[in-house]
């Protein structure tokens, strides 16, 4: 499973507040794009983990915002997943414009079910998110599934 991915956004304009820059709220949108896009690029949609009942949740967020971002930017917004357990997944962010690092992020995001309540992700999602940290302290790594049934 690939633990990283990059997204490429060109800065809109309704994206900008007064000042001309990119809204703050704005980089958490574009982080939960990246963090979709590493999922499908791992053969899982996030649709259907819903359709399951799974659903991931953002526990906790951090973001250092490094210098502004104006409207028509082209940035490019990597994730890294850091950690992953059966209930949670840490996840860094760096985003950057013309090879300057702009912004600096990190959330963690709770597995949960239809009730609210804390739950084990999917078997066949932890074999593939778990797969890559265990390779990283030397255990092989498992073969990754296609999207959950």
């Amino acid at each position: 499973m690939a633990d990283s991915w990059s997204v490429e956004f060109r800065v809109r304009y309704a994206e900008t507040d007064a000042m001309g820059f990119l809204h703050h709220a704005k980089y958490w949108e574009y982080f939960e794009d990246a963090r979709t896009e590493l999922l499908k690029q791992n053969g899982v949609r996030y649709r259907d983990l819903e359709a399951q009942g799974v659903f991931f949740v953002v526990y906790k967020a951090s973001c250092t915002y490094l210098k502004p971002i104006r409207y028509d930017d082209l940035v490019t917004v990597t994730v890294l997943v850091e950690r992953v357990t059966r209930t949670r997944v840490d996840h860094s962010y760096v985003v950057m414009r013309d090879g300057v690092r702009m912004c600096e992020a990190s959330s963690t995001l709770a597995c949960i079910g239809r009730d609210g309540r804390p739950q084990l992700m999917p078997d066949s999602l932890w074999r593939c998110a778990g797969s890559e940290h265990r390779a990283r302290r030397g255990a092989k790594p498992a073969t990754c599934a296609t999207s959950p049934k």
